[in-house]
């Protein structure tokens, strides 16, 4: 069994994400009802993310949300924060966006195989393991 993943909203700014510290406001983010992949399946932008996002500003974050926050983490959303810096590219989780990765090292996809046997197999073909939300990928 799998453990499920819920997404976040700032109290604030009504950034909703998959986070614990709202990256605008530095806020801690308030847990949602939606899993990670319900979020998954609404685009950003769509239509129903954005009713999503008012049905918690309305419920959920009604007493702390700033429009005027809002406003100005939409203007900075898409704004790169390390312009002007040589970047390496980083490896990130491709479920969770989290950077907090290690690679899966050879011994422990052979302890998993020799622990599990064949329901290993789906560890041996990954190569990097998730710290954040424990997915292998």
């Amino acid at each position: 069994m799998s453990k499920v993943w819920y997404m976040s909203i700032c109290p604030k700014c009504a950034w909703f994400k998959f986070a614990g510290k709202c990256r605008f406001c530095e806020t801690e983010m308030i847990q949602t009802e939606t899993t990670f992949d319900e979020s998954m399946k609404l685009k950003l932008g769509s239509k129903e993310r954005e009713e999503l996002i008012d049905h918690y500003i309305e419920t959920l974050i009604k007493d702390t949300y700033d429009p005027e926050a809002r406003k100005y983490r939409e203007a900075n959303e898409n704004v790169n924060p390390f312009a002007g810096y040589v970047q390496k590219d980083e490896l990130s989780c491709p479920y969770c966006h989290s950077t907090n990765v290690k690679k899966i090292s050879g011994l422990s996809k052979a302890g998993s195989v020799a622990l599990w046997g064949v329901l290993a197999a789906g560890k041996v073909g990954k190569q990097w393991h998730c710290n954040s939300c424990g997915s292998d990928f």
